[in-house]
C-alpha cells in the first residue's frame, strides 16, 4: 500500500464491511424486497458473532424487526461480487423461515437468524430483478468517477477520469441505455447494454461495463458499435448489448 492508498489505516474487516454498507445504504430508505424491507441497521461482528448482522424491518413498526447473521466473503475467501450479494440477501429475507429457530442480539432486542449457509449456497446462482439489471451498470460507470466535483479545484484534486456517468434509461424489457461524457473529447454517448440474456432471462453481465467500455473507446473501436438512431442528448449512441 501506498501512503495515498485511503485503505492504508484500516483493518481488512473494516474495508470488507465499509464495502456491505456502501452497497448497503440505499436501502434505508429505498425497499430491498417487494414485501418494503426496509434496513434499520447493520452491525460489525464481535468477537463472538460468527459474521457481521443485516436488521431489517417494515419501515413502520419497529416490532417488525429481525436481523439476518451473512457472511462477509465467500467459501473460497474472496469478496462477494455486489450485485450477487444483494439478490442472495433477498433470496435469505424470502425464505427466511427455512433459516432455523432465531437467537437473541447480545445488545439489541431484536431476533437474529443464521442466514450464512443459505446465503452462500445462494450467491452463485442468485435471482436477479429487471431493476437489479438496470442498476449494475450505474454501479459499474459510477465507480470511476464518484462523487462528481463541484468545483475545479476538486477536479483537479480528484485527478484525471476517463468518463462521467450523466445519466440513464430503461428503454424496454431487453435493454437499457447509459449516457457518459468521455474527458478526452468532451462528447457524450449514449451505451446501449442488455438486461436480459439470449434466452430473456435477467442477467448480470452489466457490471461488466467498466471492463468493456473503456477499453473500445481508449481504443477508438466503439464506432464499429454505432447504432444509427436520434438521440438528442448525445452525440452518438453505440450498441454494446452484444458485449454486456
Amino acid at each position: 500500500m501506498t501512503e495515498d492508498d485511503p485503505t492504508a489505516d484500516r483493518t481488512p474487516s473494516d474495508v470488507l464491511l465499509g464495502s456491505l454498507l456502501g452497497r448497503l445504504r440505499e436501502f434505508v430508505a429505498s425497499p430491498l424486497t417487494r414485501g418494503s424491507h426496509v434496513l434499520r441497521g447493520l452491525l460489525p461482528p464481535t468477537e463472538k458473532d460468527r459474521g457481521p448482522r443485516v436488521f431489517l424491518w417494515d419501515g413502520q413498526d419497529l416490532g417488525s424487526t429481525y436481523a439476518l447473521e451473512i457472511p462477509l466473503l465467500d467459501d473460497d475467501g474472496e469478496e462477494i461480487p455486489h450485485d450477487n450479494f444483494i439478490a442472495a440477501l433477498r433470496a435469505c429475507i424470502s425464505q427466511r423461515e427455512a433459516l432455523g429457530p432465531p437467537f437473541p442480539d447480545e445488545v439489541f432486542p431484536v431476533p437474529v437468524l443464521d442466514a450464512r449457509r443459505h446465503f452462500l449456497n445462494t450467491v452463485d446462482a442468485p435471482p436477479l430483478t429487471l431493476a437489479d439489471a438496470l442498476y449494475l451498470p450505474l454501479l459499474s460507470l459510477g465507480s470511476e468517477n464518484d462523487p462528481a466535483p463541484f468545483s475545479e479545484d476538486a477536479e483537479e484534486g480528484a485527478g484525471e477520469v476517463e468518463w462521467r456517468l450523466l445519466g440513464f434509461m430503461l428503454v424496454d424489457e431487453r435493454y437499457a441505455r447509459y449516457y457518459v461524457r468521455w474527458t478526452e473529447t468532451g462528447d457524450v454517448w449514449g451505451l446501449d447494454f442488455c438486461m436480459r440474456d439470449e434466452a430473456g432471462k435477467v442477467d448480470s453481465r452489466g457490471g461488466t461495463v467498466d471492463m468493456v467500455f473503456p477499453a473500445l473507446a481508449s481504443s477508438h473501436d466503439l464506432e464499429r458499435f454505432h447504432r444509427p438512431v436520434s438521440d438528442n442528448r448525445c452525440q452518438a449512441v453505440f450498441d454494446l448489448t452484444t458485449w454486456c
